[in-house]
């Protein structure tokens, strides 16, 4: 072992959590107990008052993962509770940011204390590209070091990702922006992007491969899927660091590549320091798991903030730019800092900030002192004789975000309220996927054989024939307002806002089999239906009633290629507009607290939709630029069964009847357009 420094034995325990090597054992026999001791590092607790004269246990700088809550959630005074929730947040941040045993995945070092130079415990995990692999083969065993791409030579971590959402789902699947006109990569004052990761514990990989979730083919099989108490996900996102930063950030050395496909990308060795963390934790206790955040201190505050320019007070705070072009981000919701009023129990309220100032000092001599928790989220427990399924859930805070993950949707963020509509990779069966999305990831990636895509080509001599006009029918379908400004004049909405996929989807009143209920072309019933729509559904103008009226014709080609083509994908026509529901009485208070937790990152925080940079990416939901109280989901059961069917978009199935009731209701309850034939201004 001639040779061998302190230095030396220090940089290789810098290596990711792929590499686990013999060397690392061997230096450590040879440097002995004066590097590392024999014995478990003892926890050293963190003295704190008490909140509401409740008798919680003190937190620890230590190495052991807490299993839940203390107390359950069951606390009467829930300000008791959210302090629980609070420590248990930072003592899972700090078991699991523990320096990892050398040789094997997952496991703290009991024999060091948190500052040791090592991978930390959860960056030995797996990360999602290592268990979801092409052609949906059986990922390496557990404590199998992922293989290198080509050419590269050291073990370090592969940072790919430029979004907190994998490439594998499109922001339709999972909405994390508010502009569809610009990416949602962040972008720091110096111009560098931001790279995310997620990994999973052994618990939560164990559960994925003895079900074979990684095979799509197998996953969409199955009809329900719930991990066992204990798993976790992690997301992290790393920005690049100089080296006279690194002294306040948690560093790597990573390869960061040009692209999400590592077969083709170009990778650049750079270092980079952890700027925010997301954990998501399934305890007895909490079947909606635990969801806590985490920022480095320096996010948006302070001398040099990474991701806010003090000396520009006229940048456009938490916008969207495009990459490489420095984002200004501000925090919409702050870190909670009031103590709670113990005579309010109902409140759920934890001074967060002052917290964080007392666990940064029990942290003082680590870079882990420059980390803060945000705020953590638990649900509130449901009585025992609770039928509903546990994606129907009150929720304590109800918004949550961080400025690394949540930039652009602050204000609408809900880690459980948008993970509670995550469903499995079959696309043609609702599945829920108990709160991750990661089960998406699965391939081979099934094909959707229940919605006729758009117009890609033509097929049949018809086809040719009439493409010009089949393709000028969709457009009109897809961007109704942006076309036709003069019919169309102050809604921002298109055709396909109520008829879903261009008028192709069979659950949201489809443009099928129109020809023959309106006796199409033998009288001009179809015209007139397609006008009331624009009057009533698009709050604008009809357009004339002529032969050969241009927007007409395109409109109604399309439709008959609609027909043609679910004759051809063998699509059934369905005998209702939605699929029917029972009929229930609705509570607004309660569809509100759905909206909020399920429907408003997507439709805003008043439901005036997203369309930033002039550009429509999800409709409003009420107010001027919606349909008017003329249109047909102005009525309250067909809105209950149009959400029930579709809603939240592409995840139809996740709501019960009375949610879609609830929110029918409360929805219409708020303010439109009244309405009257040819009154569009």
């Amino acid at each position: 072992m001639k040779g061998i420094t302190l230095q030396r034995v220090k940089a290789w325990l810098t290596l990711p959590s792929l590499v686990f090597t013999v060397i690392m054992v061997s230096a450590v026999i040879v440097l002995g107990s004066s590097l590392i001791p024999s014995r478990a590092m003892a926890p050293r607790s963190i003295s704190l008052p008490t909140v509401c004269q409740a008798p919680l246990k003190s937190p620890e700088i230590s190495w052991q993962l807490p299993q839940d809550l203390e107390g359950n959630l069951q606390q009467k005074n829930l300000n008791v509770v959210q302090r629980a929730a609070d420590l248990f947040a930072w003592q899972e941040f700090i078991a699991l940011n523990w320096p990892a045993k050398s040789g094997v995945r997952g496991v703290p070092d009991q024999t060091v204390n948190i500052n040791a130079v090592a991978p930390r415990v959860w960056e030995t995990w797996k990360e999602t590209s290592e268990v979801y692999l092409p052609d949906g083969r059986e990922p390496l065993p557990w404590n199998a070091a992922a293989p290198l791409p080509p050419g590269l030579g050291k073990p370090l971590k592969i940072l790919y990702r430029q979004s907190k959402v994998d490439e594998v789902l499109s922001d339709e699947f999972q909405p994390t922006k508010a502009d569809l006109a610009l990416p949602g990569t962040l972008t720091d004052q110096q111009g560098r992007i931001v790279r995310y990761e997620i990994r999973m514990n052994q618990v939560a990989f164990d559960y994925v491969v003895q079900n074979k979730l990684y095979d799509a083919n197998h996953q969409a099989k199955l009809e329900q899927f719930n991990f066992p108490n204990g798993a976790i996900l992690i997301k992290a996102a790393w920005r690049e660091v100089e080296p006279t930063e690194e002294a306040r950030f948690h560093t790597v050395s990573a390869y960061v590549s040009d692209r999400a496909d590592l077969t083709k990308a170009t990778y650049q060795e750079i270092r980079m320091g952890l700027v925010g963390f997301h954990i998501m934790h399934k305890t007895a206790s909490a079947p909606q798991w635990i969801w806590s955040t985490y920022e480095q201190v320096d996010n948006v505050r302070g001398e040099q903030p990474s991701f806010f320019n003090p000396h520009c007070p006229d940048c456009l705070a938490n916008h969207q730019t495009q990459a490489h072009v420095p984002n200004q981000v501000t925090r919409l919701t702050p870190i909670p800092n009031q103590n709670p009023d113990c005579n309010q129990p109902n409140q759920a309220i934890d001074n967060v900030a002052e917290l964080n100032k007392t666990i940064q000092a029990g942290l003082k001599n680590s870079v882990w002192q420059y980390y803060e928790l945000v705020n953590t989220q638990w649900p509130l427990p449901k009585a025992k004789i609770d039928p509903t399924p546990k994606t129907v859930f009150q929720v304590k805070p109800p918004i949550l975000a961080n400025t690394t993950m949540e930039t652009y949707i602050q204000k609408t963020s809900s880690c459980m309220g948008c993970h509670a509509i995550a469903r499995g990779v079959n696309p043609n069966q609702y599945t829920a996927s108990d709160f991750t999305f990661t089960l998406a990831y699965a391939q081979p990636q099934p094909a959707q054989t229940q919605i006729i895509p758009p117009p890609a080509k033509p097929v049949s001599a018809w086809d040719t024939e009439q493409w010009n006009s089949i393709l000028r029918g969709y457009q009109l379908t897809t961007q109704t307002y942006e076309l036709l400004p003069e019919n169309v004049p102050v809604a921002k909405l298109h055709c396909q806002s109520c008829h879903l996929n261009g008028g192709g989807n069979p659950k949201a009143s489809a443009w099928l089999g129109m020809m023959e209920k309106y006796e199409y072309p033998q009288t001009t019933n179809l015209q007139k239906r397609i006008n009331q729509c624009f009057e009533h559904s698009l709050n604008g103008k009809p357009f004339p009633i002529t032969a050969n009226q241009p927007e007409f014709r395109a409109l109604i080609t399309y439709m008959q290629w609609l027909d043609e083509q679910a004759q051809v994908l063998d699509i059934p026509r369905p005998k209702t507009p939605f699929p029917p529901i029972p009929q229930l009485t609705g509570n607004s208070q309660r569809g509100q607290a759905i909206f909020q937790q399920k429907c408003s990152f997507c439709h805003n925080t008043d439901g005036q939709g997203r369309y930033q940079t002039d550009t429509y990416y999800r409709p409003a939901l009420w107010g001027e630029q919606s349909f008017n109280k003329l249109a047909g989901l102005h009525r309250l059961n067909t809105m209950a069964e149009f959400i029930h069917g579709n809603m939240p978009y592409q995840f139809d199935g996740n709501l019960t009847p009375q949610e879609a009731w609830d929110l029918a209701t409360f929805i219409d309850n708020q303010e439109r357009p009244s309405g009257s034939a040819n009154s569009a201004k």
